[in-house]
């Protein structure tokens, strides 16, 4: 593996989107990176794109040889699956497979679409356990899950703010609470300027603050909750947010 690519990927990569999306989720980081293959795939087509910031997700991911979630044979992606029923649920859309099926087949990441899909991790994982990059790279950042993420996770949070700031989308959701071996809320209340709180009285499902420009939300990550869970975070979204929702 290219390490000179790859650490340009970590400093510069963010996501997927474009920057006046009124709609971003960020998340802890993608997963994938089974096999070496598939990254030098990802870096191949990141650096035929000019190694953009945010890629179209659509376009980027058959490209770099995933069809899993694109295209005429798609299939529902667990993670996305929650973020699009929250998403069209509080836009008083019907939530049902097909509805976000058609919804991340062309419209999530996507540079005409309404949201960004970052990461606060760059690089594709299994999981948050397994590493695979020590066997990939020899640089020395790259040799621990831990040594990755001290070296990058600081600049990423920074970075995130800062595109924030500039851009100050209406709807940034956060979605994941912790790693192993960290609580991931120091991280959420840096890049949102500040505390969250309850955002549901007397439920412990939902957290959020707000500042001028954007309203900020923390949800637990999909693996680890059910549909339930998420349609009464987009129900709550389209009885108290709407005006947030709204298509462009």
């Amino acid at each position: 593996m290219n390490d000179a690519t790859l650490t340009d990927y970590c400093n510069r990569f963010l996501g997927f989107g474009h920057w006046n999306a009124s709609i971003w989720f960020i998340g802890i980081e993608e997963a994938g990176g089974w096999k070496v293959e598939e990254v030098e795939n990802r870096l191949r087509v990141w650096d035929g794109h000019g190694r953009q910031p945010l890629e179209d997700a659509p376009r980027f991911y058959p490209a770099s040889g995933n069809t899993f979630w694109h295209g005429a044979n798609a299939k529902i992606q667990w993670t996305w699956k929650q973020l699009i029923r929250v998403l069209l649920l509080a836009q008083g859309k019907a939530d049902t497979d097909d509805a976000i099926l058609s919804y991340q087949c062309s419209q999530l990441g996507a540079t005409n679409g309404e949201t960004c899909l970052m990461e606060l991790l760059p690089l594709p994982s299994p999981n948050a356990r397994d590493w695979n990059y020590d066997q990939w790279s020899t640089l020395a950042w790259l040799q621990s899950r831990n040594g990755y993420i001290n070296e990058i996770l600081a600049r990423r949070e920074n970075e995130l703010r800062r595109q924030i700031n500039e851009h100050k989308p209406r709807v940034v959701i956060f979605y994941g609470l912790k790693l192993p071996d960290r609580s991931l809320l120091p991280s959420w209340s840096s890049i949102a300027g500040g505390h969250f709180q309850q955002a549901i009285e007397d439920e412990e499902i939902l957290l959020w603050r707000e500042n001028a420009n954007t309203i900020f939300f923390l949800m637990r990550h999909p693996v680890a909750e059910s549909d339930e869970y998420f349609r009464k975070i987009g129900s709550f979204l389209l009885a108290n947010h709407a005006n947030r929702f709204e298509n462009n």
